[in-house]
């Protein structure tokens, strides 16, 4: 498992999860072989941090509280807004939606260092339904 590769976008990708039906997701690819790549369903596990508890101590309360962390920051936006200048939400909410992306892509990387890592970690992450195989 060790030849797999990350994609180098900086952000994800949208990509259909077969194990949701096909819904469109944000997902982050990986790829062992030429032609042989892996979708991660980054949203997915973002979503429900908890999931990666397998692969990591208190990963659901790194994420819970980073984003807990954004949505304070894009309120104190908001609230300087109110207080002092009119446009001070717009850091505030730039800033949020920045920390938002990041934390989602930081799940993603987590579940691909463990897929990377273990034929156990990969099994269990297909499971889950966050890990498929992409079609060409």
């Amino acid at each position: 498992m060790s030849g797999f590769r990350e994609n180098e976008a900086m952000f994800l990708q949208c990509a259909p999860n077969p194990h949701r039906a096909g819904r469109m997701t944000r997902a982050l690819f990986i790829e062992n072989v030429p032609g042989q790549r892996f979708a991660i369903d980054a949203e997915e596990l973002h979503k429900r941090p908890e999931l990666l508890n397998a692969f990591g101590t208190y990963m659901y309360v790194r994420f819970r509280v980073l984003d807990a962390l954004a949505y304070l920051i894009c309120l104190l936006g908001a609230l300087a807004s109110v207080a002092f200048i009119w446009w001070a939400f717009i850091p505030g909410l730039a800033i949020c939606v920045l920390m938002l992306a990041t934390n989602r892509k930081s799940a993603g990387e987590v579940a691909r260092k463990a897929a990377t890592r273990s034929v156990d970690d990969f099994r269990a992450l297909h499971e889950m339904g966050c890990l498929w195989l992409v079609y060409a």
